[in-house]
Formats: structure tokens, sequence, C-alpha cells
């Protein structure tokens, strides 16, 4: 029999966690046709994987490329880290439903790619369509985001949905899932989902359980009230008869140290029937504008009415007192404002004012003769809420104790990010978008092995695939799609950021491209060739469907 493409003698990580074989595989069409020994066969493409480990491509379960797809559909930084599938939709944000009269606030939430601006769907089935015609270079699968469907019905409104309020938003959720999307998500630290109760969700979540989908969600606190928060998540599933997917599901600061009560809610919710995964990054910061560390009902201001309120200084100190009283939990790192550990937040980026650009607040607060709380918001005015930050908010041990988890999958919680980005002066700071799933391997397979490579494996691939129901993708076996990665397992590196762990955040800013990832393949198309990524958009709409 012809292929249409020969990998010969690879070590075959299959994707369920058993131990690799030696073994071709032949490849014909889109799919993966024999797995064993080839022997002389005519095909267009024979890669030699002697000495290199073959596996599924990498599915990365939980990404925030809604609209980086469209600015960027060759998805280059994915491709070259061997990932062949974005989940998108995550923390209840998602760029569709759009309701009319919120359609300026919807967009403003999508902000940081300001290029994607010609927003001509509406409906979910809608956007999943445009996407599908322009074409991806990877395979998208996505969620609709809870918080989407409630701005588009109510804006930022801090109240229940009346009844009729509840009833579009439901109708919202039934068309996204007959147009395809693998479930609902929330982000219950973020606007407008933190204004929502459980009913509330619990509602919506009973039509995605009726077409057999999934609840994914950033939990309502992170921190100090995260056994709570969780214990909440497990309970909206259960009610509503969802298998539920805990995002990130790592404890920031002010929760360190509940790992080990956290996995034990997991584990009591499976023993009694509910479906309950994780997911969770390798990577203790994040980079996010200032302005959002602040409460969350000030993110639907317009940046003149923000910065008027920070130049009151009664409203100031009001606004210090309810981030110190932590009622309504904002996200992970805003507990370093909560704990005042300024000595903990960089400046990341100062457009007015470069030179500022690595220092922490407290430092900064030290050379102004200002307290840092003062030093905080003065940059945020000076710059108009365009100061980025750099949050030191995690505990390496605490990720490692996650990862090691059977229940926990893989993620890198980025995005995809156009191809000049990454060597950018202004680029985000962003290592888990360029660098995630080699930074697994090279530094807890390879350098610190908390994980085999066949487990880490499993978590990158067959796990998120029957997280999604997938059961012809996240494995190798005949029939299956060829979505296929080769590497050198001893020269698979990661270039987005420095050793572990951090001494200096910013040593490889703007960020490398990894290294050891040689070829992949995403429906047999070739997308990355010996290491040079070939622009193909091979990738396809995934849409789920409700199993018979």
């Amino acid at each position: 029999m012809p292929f249409d493409v020969v990998i010969r003698g690879g070590r075959v990580l299959d994707g369920t966690g058993a131990p690799w074989r030696r073994a071709d595989i032949g490849i014909h069409g889109a799919k993966i046709a024999r797995v064993g020994n080839i022997g002389r066969s005519k095909s267009a493409i024979v890669i030699d994987a002697s000495g290199k480990y073959v596996a599924p491509g990498f599915i990365d379960i939980h990404t925030h490329s809604d609209l980086g797809i469209l600015v960027e559909p060759t998805a280059e930084c994915a491709i070259r880290q061997g990932v062949t599938t974005h989940v998108i939709g995550n923390c209840g944000d998602s760029p569709a439903p759009i309701g009319e009269r919120y359609r300026e606030l919807a967009m403003r939430r999508f902000e940081y790619y300001a290029q994607a601006r010609d927003w001509t769907w509406s409906t979910y089935g809608g956007y999943l369509d445009f996407m599908e015609r322009q074409g991806v270079g990877i395979n998208i699968a996505g969620l609709v985001g809870h918080g989407s469907m409630r701005l588009a019905v109510m804006g930022f409104e801090e109240r229940p949905p009346s009844r009729d309020e509840l009833r579009a938003m439901k109708g919202y959720v039934d068309e996204a899932m007959r147009a395809g999307a693998f479930g609902m998500s929330t982000g219950l630290v973020y606007p407008p989902g933190c204004f929502a109760a459980v009913d509330e969700i619990v509602e919506l979540a009973k039509v995605v359980a009726r077409h057999r989908g999934f609840y994914a969600s950033h939990i309502r606190g992170e921190r100090e009230t995260i056994v709570d928060a969780v214990r909440e998540c497990i309970d909206i599933g259960e009610r509503a008869g969802c298998p539920v997917q805990i995002s990130h599901n790592n404890p920031k600061y002010g929760g360190i140290g509940k790992s080990k009560e956290i996995q034990a809610l997991w584990e009591a919710a499976r023993e009694r029937g509910v479906d309950v995964l994780a997911d969770n990054d390798a990577h203790t910061d994040f980079g996010p504008s200032l302005s959002h560390a602040l409460p969350q009902w000030t993110q639907q201001l317009p940046v003149d009415e923000l910065l008027a309120m920070l130049r009151d200084r009664t409203k100031r100190e009001a606004l210090n007192s309810e981030i110190k009283a932590d009622k309504r939990p904002g996200a992970g790192y805003v507990g370093l404002l909560v704990h005042e550990r300024f000595d903990r937040i960089w400046i990341l980026r100062n457009p007015e004012d470069p030179s500022m650009e690595g220092l922490t607040i407290a430092q900064i607060a030290e050379r102004r003769g200002v307290d840092p709380w003062t030093a905080y918001l003065e940059v945020l005015v000076e710059t108009r809420d365009r100061a980025v930050g750099l949050f030191d908010y995690m505990d390496l041990d605490e990720i490692k104790s996650t990862l090691r988890h059977p229940l926990v999958m893989i993620c890198s919680d980025g995005w995809v990010a156009p191809k000049g980005e990454r060597t950018s002066s202004t680029a985000p700071y962003q290592p888990c978008t360029y660098g995630e799933f080699p930074g697994i391997l090279e530094r807890f397979v390879v350098k610190d092995p908390i994980l085999r490579l066949e487990e880490a494996i499993h978590k990158m691939t067959g796990l998120p695939a029957s997280r999604l129901g997938l059961p012809d993708r996240g494995l190798v076996r005949p029939g299956a799609w060829a979505d296929l990665v080769v590497f050198d397992l001893a020269r698979v590196r990661d270039r987005a950021t420095n050793e572990w762990p951090h001494t200096d955040p910013f040593e490889n800013y703007p960020h490398g491209d990894p290294e050891g990832i040689d070829w992949v393949l995403v429906n047999g198309t070739v997308a990355v060739e010996d290491g040079r990524p070939t622009g193909a958009l091979a990738g396809r709409i995934l849409r789920h469907t409700e199993p018979r």
C-alpha cells in the first residue's frame, strides 16, 4: 500500500501512557493507516525518526487563542512546540455570542488583539464559520464563555438575571452547543461572571449536559478561598449532571499549601461518580496590565473615568481598602496586592518611562519616597493604563504537586501570537505561549524528573482528547487523525524563558523559539519540517457531536 508519509524507526508513544515501542507509521491522506513494521513502500515523504520519539500532536486544553488564531492563522508559536490542537473559550471568555447593545464592551474585553476588529458575527456558530472560512494551522475546539453570554444579555449588571434574561442565556448555550461547542466555561473571578450566583450557572450547565458537553471553570477563588471554590465548582457539575474541568487549578499566593486538600476533593467527587479533571501550566508568574488587579467592577470603565477616579485621593483609598478586604476574590495575582507583596510585582513595560522596566513596585516606591500602594496607582495613571506588570504569585513545589496528580493534564494558558511579536520590544510576557510543552519535557521529564515521559505525553494527548470526547485524536493508532510530533528528547529546550526556577524573569525576554521539535504533522500535512514551520493551514474547526 502506498503512503503519503512514512515515519520510520521512531520510539512511538501512543498517548495512552503505555511504554514506547519502536515502530513505523504510515499515513494516508489525513489519517494514520498503519503502525508497525513498514517495508519498502512508495511514499511522497519519508521521515527518519531513528533515535527520536513520535507522539500524538499535543492538545492544549486551556488557551485563549480565540482571536489570536484569526490574526495569525498559521499558529506558528503553537506548532513549533508540537501543539496541534487548541481549546479556546476558556475562563468565561469567548468572542461569541455578542449582543448588539454591548458589542463595543465585548470587543474591549479582547483588547489584546486590537488587530482583530472586524467582528462580523453575533452567534457562536457564526464565529466558528468565520474561522473555518479563513483557515487555521492547528485544530480548534471551542467552549462558549458564560461571561460572554452574560455580557450579551446583561452587560456588567451586578444582579441575578430576570427570568427572561436567563432564558436568553440558555438560548445562547443551546445555539453554541448545536453549532459545535464542546462545553461552557466560567471565569468566576472576572467580570461579569463573578457577579453570577451558583443557581444561574447550574441552570446554564444543565443545557450543556443535555448536549453531552462539559463544564470548565476558572473557579471563584484561587487563594485563601480555593477549597470552597473547588467545592462549589464540583457542586455545579454534580447538580447539572455535567463533567467538570477545573482550569489551571494550582493554589496561588495566599492559598499556597492547599494542594493536597483540593486534590482530595477531586478524588472524593470521582468516587461518588462525578467526572472531575483539572489542568495546569508550569509558570509561576503572569504579565497583565496593572489595572487588571483592581476590583472587577472597574474593568467596565473607560480609561478617562478610571484615571479620574484614581486621581481622587478619597476614592483611591476606598479602592485600596476594597482590594485588601478581598470580599469578591480577584484573579490569583491579586493576592500580591491583598498581602502587600509589592516586592514580587515588577514593571514589565512602561511606555512613558522605560527606565522603570525591571524594577519592582517596592523599589519604585522607595525611590519616590511614597508607600507602594501610591506608587502602584501613580504608575497606572502616568501611563494612562498602559503599564504592564509581572506578578510572581505561584510556588514551584506546589506546581509540581499538581502536575504529578493523575487527574491533571497539561495546558499553557497562553494564546496564538503574531510571528513578529515574539521578538518585539513591546511583546507581552508570555513564555507559556512559546515554550510550555517543550518546557515540561525539558524540566520535569529530563532535568527534574517528576513525570515519566509516558505520563507527560498522556497528559498532553490522550487525556485531553478523552475529555473532549475525541476517540480518534490524541492517540497513535490506525484510523486516528495524523496529528503527530517527532522530537529529540535530548535536544528539547524551552527558549521562551530562563532556567527554572526563575532567577531573572527578564533574562530571555523577548522570547526565543523552542528546540528539539523536529517534525509536526497536522491532519497528515507537514506543519514543521526539520524544525522549520511550513505555514500550512491544515487544521480543522472541531465540532462537538453528541454521542449516540
